[in-house]
């Protein structure tokens, strides 16, 4: 079950500072990095969004879309900055691997879906998805921020 985007504690976005202290309360997340880098493209500046997840030992996703969902529309809620360039999720096991999480199939069912992402899979177990995805899918930015649904991170 897929996390409606119009679900949301908190109107506007948040800071990336917010995006961590709220991600770290959840239970089963060992500890989240949220970062936004920014390079400069000639005259403009442009800005990415990650946020990694790194669970607790025991824990797992078990429902990818909704994980998937949730951490978009987390990274599209981080107001310091518009990543006009992308955003980057992901959720690691206690170990730091990449999680076993189904992120193909739920990135096809939400319509996050691109010939280039699953290339894009880089070895800190994160999906990068480009300004496509992200206006059309997410809606105007910033975000609000949304609340993670019962169920998606689980003791094993």
């Amino acid at each position: 079950m897929a996390l409606l985007g119009g679900c949301a504690a908190l109107r506007g976005g948040q800071s990336v500072d917010g995006a961590v202290l709220g991600i770290e309360t959840l239970p089963g997340v060992a500890s989240a990095n949220v970062s936004q880098i920014t390079t400069l493209s000639g005259f403009k500046r442009i800005w990415t969004t990650t946020v990694a997840i790194t669970l607790e030992p025991d824990y797992r996703i078990d429902d990818a879309e909704a994980a998937l969902d949730w951490a978009m529309h987390t990274a599209w809620s981080v107001n310091d900055n518009e990543p006009n360039l992308g955003i980057s999720v992901g959720f690691l096991d206690s170990s730091g691997n990449t999680a076993d999480w189904d992120w193909q199939t739920a990135a096809s069912a939400l319509g996050y879906d691109s010939p280039s992402v699953g290339a894009l899979m880089t070895a800190t177990g994160t999906l990068s998805f480009g300004p496509s995805v992200l206006g059309d899918t997410l809606g105007p930015w910033p975000g609000d921020v949304p609340e993670l649904a019962d169920g998606v991170i689980v003791a094993d």
